[in-house]
C-alpha cells in the first residue's frame, strides 16, 4: 500500500460515539466487547505479528467487530496492517485485511463506524511511519482486502491532518455521504489549499475530490 503524502495528529474523532479503543458502547451487552476484543487479541500467536491496538464497534443488530491495528514484532522492521473480525458465539471470524504497509510503523483510527452504510464498520484514520510523520487513510469493511481507497480517488493530493484540519465524515439527515480532507496547495485540481469533498459511493468506493460541498440529502 503507497502513503500518500501529509501531516497527521494521533486522535480519535467521534462520530455519534464511533471511535471505540477496548471500550463498551451503548447498545451492547455489558462486557460484549471487551470479550470480544480478548478472543480477538488471543488469535494473534506468533510473534512477528503484534496487537498493537483493538478499536471496537457494535452495529444495531448487536454483532461486535473489531478492527486491530498489527505491527511488526521484529525490531528495526516498520510494518502494520489491519484486520477486521466480527465476534461469533464461539470463535472470532476475521472479514478483511489490508495490505501489508513496509513503510508504516502504527495505525490509528479517527472514526471507526459504518460511514458507508452496508452495515460494516469503516476506518478513516491513520498510519504514522518510524520517524512519526502521519498520513491519512480510509479502509472500507465491505471490501475483504480492505483497499486504502483514498490512494486511488485523490492520487497526487497532498492531504493535511493538523487539529484544526483534521479529516471528518460529512453527514446529513440521512446519514454519511462524504469524506472532507485539507488539501495542500498545489493540489492536480488547480484548486487552491482548502477543503476537498470525497463523495461515499457503494462498497466503500471514494469519488474524486471536488472542492464544493456535498448537498447531503
Amino acid at each position: 500500500m503507497r502513503l500518500a503524502g501529509a501531516a497527521m495528529v494521533a486522535g480519535c474523532a467521534v462520530l455519534a460515539g464511533a471511535c471505540a479503543k477496548d471500550r463498551t458502547a451503548a447498545g451492547a451487552a455489558p462486557g460484549a466487547e471487551a470479550q470480544a476484543s480478548f478472543r480477538v487479541r488471543e488469535a494473534y500467536r506468533a510473534a512477528d505479528a503484534v496487537p498493537a491496538a483493538l478499536y471496537t464497534w457494535t452495529g444495531p443488530a448487536g454483532l461486535v467487530f473489531v478492527l486491530v491495528d498489527v505491527e511488526s514484532g521484529i525490531q528495526g522492521v516498520p510494518q502494520a496492517r489491519a484486520d477486521l473480525w466480527v465476534a461469533g458465539d464461539s470463535a472470532p471470524v476475521r472479514l478483511g485485511r489490508s495490505d501489508v504497509m513496509s513503510s508504516a510503523a502504527t495505525i490509528g483510527a479517527f472514526v471507526f463506524e459504518d460511514v458507508t452504510g452496508d452495515g460494516l464498520p469503516d476506518l478513516l484514520g491513520y498510519v504514522a511511519d518510524s520517524a512519526g510523520t502521519s498520513y491519512p487513510i480510509f479502509l472500507a469493511g465491505a471490501r475483504g482486502m480492505m483497499a486504502e481507497e483514498l490512494e486511488t480517488a485523490a492520487a497526487g493530493f497532498r492531504l493535511s491532518a493538523e487539529p484544526e484540519e483534521a479529516p471528518r465524515v460529512v453527514a446529513g439527515e440521512h446519514g454519511p455521504c462524504a469524506l472532507a480532507l485539507w488539501a495542500e496547495a498545489p493540489a492536480p485540481d488547480s484548486a487552491p489549499t482548502g477543503w476537498r469533498y470525497l463523495a461515499l459511493r457503494p462498497a466503500g468506493e471514494l469519488a474524486p475530490p471536488s472542492a464544493q460541498p456535498p448537498q447531503c440529502p
